[in-house]
């Protein structure tokens, strides 16, 4: 294209090299592609405002083009071959990147506004800032009793999920007068925590590090691209009575001595109560029982079972008389201690 500059950049020919500068800032701001996603007027107009600023940043060209004139500086330029643009093909020149990246270095945003990279970062790779961009994902640890996770619940949650600034629509900056400035309202991050409830249904037999999604609710999108999604991860915390494997459920119950001698029947604890365990007379230290159908039932999939380890506790502190009593028995019912 054949151009006057300084009408372009709206600035005299006496403009120093700090006014010119100012002047292309204020404008590639304004009318960047990253900012005015699928307006090919803008589009046309920053690679006007860099074309001008190419030639009047660069004291050679400048004097070519003050001492020819337009016509003869685009037709033979400051070599002597015609004046050649800078290449917009693959994005913003580096030249034209870094005058913007020390510009917005302090404002902790990228080109988007979405606050996750440090000074300013324009796409060098295909269109101009490319396509719209689902934004991340969030993930959220959530704690659970042993029980919630293994019977499913419904919980509420109140989270800080970041949201596009209204301010600044997630641009990070606003307009002031010919010049920009950071946004008050997100600090230039583009986005606001913003307070939200949340109501989940968390299914039966839900495991330790199990994903479960809220579709839509992670970081914003890019250039008008959808949000990410919410995931919550859950947290199983240990239970002191049961411990899970698969399905299964393991606890361990203390009977007495004389329980384990005669026999009978005990109430072990189990996800929803109780259950009563027949317990066979004679029955050994560590012996290990089954209750079918009594552990962890998953929403899909087969239920678990229940096993109870009893240990035998002995009694403390005899008296003359017991131990009397103990050895008689010893002597009545005698084992075999050599191999036990």
């Amino acid at each position: 294209m054949s151009l006057n500059p300084y009408k372009v950049l709206g600035v005299e020919k006496t403009a120093g090299p700090e006014e010119v500068k100012k002047a292309y800032r204020n404008l590639a701001v304004k009318y960047h592609p990253d900012k005015n996603p699928g307006d090919k007027k803008a589009e046309e107009k920053f690679k006007e405002i860099s074309e001008a600023y190419d030639i009047l940043s660069d004291p050679e060209k400048k004097s070519a083009y003050d001492n020819l004139g337009k016509e003869t500086f685009y037709r033979q330029g400051p070599d002597g071959r015609g004046y050649k643009a800078p290449d917009f093909s693959n994005g913003v020149p580096p030249e034209f990147e870094d005058i913007l990246g020390t510009f917005f270095e302090n404002f902790n945003f990228d080109a988007t506004g979405s606050g996750r990279n440090k000074g300013y970062r324009s796409s060098r790779s295909g269109s101009w800032g490319g396509g719209p961009k689902k934004g991340k994902d969030i993930d959220y640890n959530l704690p659970l009793s042993f029980r919630d996770a293994a019977l499913g619940t419904k919980i509420t949650l109140k989270l800080d999920i970041p949201r596009v600034c209204p301010a600044c629509g997630g641009q990070g900056i606003l307009s002031a007068g010919e010049g920009i400035r950071r946004c008050t309202e997100c600090e230039g991050r583009g986005s606001v925590a913003t307070a939200k409830d949340f109501t989940a249904t968390i299914p039966a037999g839900a495991d330790d590090g199990q994903k479960l999604r809220i579709k839509g609710n992670g970081l914003p999108g890019e250039r008008g691209g959808p949000p990410g999604d919410l995931f919550l991860i859950v947290r199983v915390q240990p239970d002191p009575v049961f411990r899970r494997v698969k399905n299964d459920i393991h606890i361990t119950k203390k009977i007495s001595l004389y329980k384990a001698l005669t026999g009978g029947s005990v109430e072990v604890p189990d996800l929803t109560g109780r259950s009563s365990l027949k317990v066979p007379a004679g029955t050994q230290n560590g012996t290990k029982f089954r209750l079918k159908g009594k552990g962890v039932t998953p929403a899909k999939g087969k239920a678990g079972d229940m096993f109870v380890t009893l240990n035998v506790a002995l009694p403390a502190n005899l008296s003359r008389e017991a131990k009397e009593l103990v050895t008689k028995l010893s002597e009545l019912a005698p084992m075999d201690e050599a191999n036990l």
